[in-house]
Order: C-alpha cells, then structure tokens, then sequence
C-alpha cells in the first residue's frame, strides 16, 4: 500500500511546486515508483516544468469525473516517476467533491509507493485526512508563519497526520536583524521542529528541467534528500 503525501502553503511562489517535484525525482531515483499529482491552482504547472505540455491527453479534472481511468491521464516521465497533471486550462479544474478524491487515492494507492500530491492549503474541503500519511508545511520565515504553521500542525494534531515542516527562502539576513524570524523563533513561537531548512537563493530562481534532475551537491539537493528521508522514517 503506497503513502499519500500532500504538500501544500498558504503562500503563493514559496517554491512548493519545485519541492514536489525534486522529492519525486529524488525518491523515484532511490527505487521508489511515485506519482506525483499536481491539484495546485498555481500558475506554475508540473507539467511544464517537466516538459510534458504537449504529452497531455487527459488530466486530473478528467480523472475526477471518470471521464478517463488514471492510467489514461497519467504520464510517464521516467522508469519510476509519473505525472497525473493539473489541467492546462485555466478554470477547468474547479470545485472537487471529497468522494472524487477518495476513489483517487484508493486507486492509485495499491499501484505507487509514494503519492506526492500538490496542493495549496491544507485546509482544503475536499481532502479525506483519513487517507493521507504525511503532511508537509511549507514557509518561509516571515510573521505570518506562525499563524499559518499552527493552522497545519491543528489540522495534522486532528486527525493524526504527521506533519512535516519545511522553512523555504529562509532569510538570514532578516533574520539577524530582527525584520524576519529566526529558526529558534519559529519553532519555540509553533512548539513544532522545522525539520528542513532551505536558503534563499538566487541559484534556485527560475529553475529548469536541469536543474529538476540535477544531482548537484548543493544545499537544496541536501535538503531535497532529508525530506525524503524523513517521509520515509
């Protein structure tokens, strides 16, 4: 029985969609068969980053009204890591019913080892928790983290979820001078671990196919590795 991971923030352009993609191809790398399914509204589609545009048949809308099989919508992106894709229209994807959600994840559970779905608030309506092994947080280190740090750990505390904290676009020069949170602020502030820290960076600005697939020994490659490590604990 596969692990259904969602990640999701309540900030727009924090780099989660980039951090989904680069824990499939790391977990897919390491022998794991992934799915990855992209339900994130965001501009910034997996399927563009991961040069399928034009590979797409059917999408997840279609999925959720069995207008199609999931093994008709999904895309093979390499031996082990495949694409169940966010409509390219704009609109199309719309308002989704728990019971659709559920036969999703039912299905593809017995197929993959690790369900990474994108979404963008944890809260949203349609999600049967009950379903769900892990989920990961992702901020940055702003103010208003606190608030909606906690939101997600309140949800994760509900229905016994374990809950992965992710600290991207970390400041530290804000952080030093008291503009932006400090790590130890963060976590005394939502009494919770942020188990993955990753920098702000330019170098990690406006990534590409390369740089999705790049083994790099670099800080968010390192990052990318203990995240995969910790959902597979």
């Amino acid at each position: 029985m596969g692990k259904a991971v969602l990640i999701g923030s309540h900030k727009n352009e924090i780099g989660k969609t980039i951090i989904c993609i680069k824990m499939g191809v790391n977990l897919s790398e390491n022998g794991k068969k992934v799915l990855l399914i992209d339900l994130s509204e965001g501009k910034n589609k997996m399927s563009a980053y991961l040069n399928v545009n034009e590979d797409i048949i059917y999408d997840i809308k279609d999925v959720l009204d069995s207008t199609c099989s999931p093994e008709q919508a999904i895309i093979d992106i390499n031996e082990n890591l495949f694409l169940l894709p966010c409509p390219r229209v704009a609109g199309k994807l719309g308002s989704i019913k728990m019971e659709e959600f559920d036969k999703l994840i039912n299905e593809v559970k017995d197929i993959y080892d690790v369900i990474i779905t994108d979404i963008d608030k944890i809260s949203s309506s349609y999600i049967d928790f009950n379903l769900i092994d892990n989920i990961i947080s992702i901020n940055c280190n702003d103010f208003s983290c606190i608030k909606e740090l906690n939101r997600d750990k309140h949800i994760a505390e509900k229905f016994n979820v374990e809950i992965i904290s992710v600290l991207n676009k970390y400041d530290r020069k804000n952080a030093k001078k008291g503009i932006m949170l400090n790590i130890k602020e963060v976590e005394k502030m939502t009494e919770m671990e942020m188990n993955v820290v990753i920098d702000e960076n330019t170098k990690y600005s406006g990534v590409d196919y390369d740089f999705l697939f790049s083994n790099e020994d670099d800080t968010f490659n390192k990052a990318i590795k203990s995240l995969s490590e910790k959902l597979l604990q």
